[in-house]
């Protein structure tokens, strides 16, 4: 009876040796499969950002001429318009009279005068009177900084703008203190009077309330304000096509084809800044720049850190003339070997010859990289 019952077992634990076999074949041809279609995938995806790198020209011209409603200006501008820098070297800006979008009441589009404000401080002050009458234990320190003087308010009213901007004769840069309502508005009105004069600057001035409303969804408000009264072919909208990230994207792909495989590097968080140059012959250069950090090393001591820039130049139709990209700033780590320094200062001495050829070649045309493989 023994002996019988053991051959059926034997037969099943052949029976489950074959089934884990054949499972074990199975899954390792689906890992190879698997392995092959990832590394299909990848090689794919080398290829195609390598030809962005490689037409990084043609490519940055074909997303400025895209339509705006396809562009991030929307979102970008909002998020990041503090980043901007506006310079006008005819010195028209030291012209400009800057209002405050806080003074303007988003619901119903107006803007508080003198009046308004002397109503507001006597109300201010019969209000404190009220409070002196029903608290007889208040002090007159007390009073003092219940009432605002008028000299205060109005220079709240008139100043705040520009006690709150770097304000040269050449030109603004807006703060990070700026509300993002007021750093749109401050953004749009002032390349509107350098690029489509007072009409549109007035025009935009005066609507601006109607579609930004101090709250809700910012970005489709600004998109809605883009198309109706900025316009798809005005000189402004031209130049707010540039005014986004992914318009440095292109570029990017360019530096990192040249740098990457060698010396691997990051984006440096909060590093993102831009510069508007309306230079004295009425060209205008707009110029996107952006700080990287390596791989390798600490947090707070990268092996290199480098900043480049992308530089887009229009004449004086607001129409894109050339293009350049250059590495602007390296940092070397001085706690890294000397074979490690003549590394990277071998791989950066590539990286500029690349861009000095790119740069020189006026042609739409792909130049050849240093390194094809990213």
């Amino acid at each position: 009876m023994g002996s019988c019952a053991s051959k059926p077992k034997k037969a099943n634990n052949s029976t489950k040796n074959k089934k884990r076999l054949s499972s074990n074949i199975s899954k390792s041809n689906n890992q190879d499969i698997s392995s092959a279609d990832a590394k299909k995938f990848q090689d794919e995806h080398k290829n195609n950002l390598n030809q962005v790198a490689l037409n990084w020209k043609p490519n940055t011209i074909g997303i400025w001429k895209r339509s705006h409603e396809k562009l991030a200006i929307h979102t970008d501008i909002p998020r990041l318009g503090h980043k901007i820098e506006i310079i006008d070297k005819l010195d028209r800006l030291s012209n400009i009279s800057f209002s405050n979008v806080t003074s303007i009441s988003l619901n119903n589009n107006t803007i508080p005068s003198s009046e308004n404000l002397d109503a507001l401080q006597q109300q201010s002050q019969q209000q404190s009177q009220q409070d002196n009458n029903n608290n007889n234990t208040s002090t007159t320190t007390q009073q003092n900084e219940n009432i605002t003087p008028k000299s205060e308010q109005l220079l709240e009213h008139n100043s705040k703008y520009t006690s709150l901007t770097t304000l040269t004769s050449h030109g603004f840069s807006t703060a990070q203190v700026l509300k993002k309502e007021e750093v749109v508005y401050q953004v749009l009105t002032n390349l509107a009077h350098l690029l489509d004069g007072e009409e549109k600057e007035k025009r935009i001035k005066n609507n601006f309330s109607n579609y930004i409303k101090g709250s809700g969804d910012m970005s489709q408000q600004l998109l809605a304000l883009l198309g109706a009264e900025v316009g798809e072919n005005s000189r402004l909208m031209s130049l707010l096509k540039v005014c986004h990230q992914k318009i440095i994207l292109p570029s990017y792909y360019f530096i990192k084809a040249n740098l990457f495989e060698d010396l691997p590097f990051r984006d440096k968080r909060g590093s993102w800044r831009m510069r508007i140059t309306f230079e004295t012959d009425g060209t205008v250069v707009a110029s996107h720049s952006k700080r990287q950090q390596s791989t390798g090393g600490a947090e707070n001591d990268p092996e290199f850190e480098f900043e480049w820039c992308l530089s887009i130049i229009f004449d004086k139709e607001m129409m894109i003339t050339a293009l350049r990209v250059e590495v602007t700033d390296l940092i070397i780590s001085k706690n890294i070997s000397d074979d490690k320094k003549q590394e990277i200062q071998r791989a950066f001495s590539i990286l500029q010859s690349a861009t000095n050829s790119t740069n020189s070649n006026n042609s739409s045309e792909p130049i050849p990289l240093n390194k094809v493989e990213f």
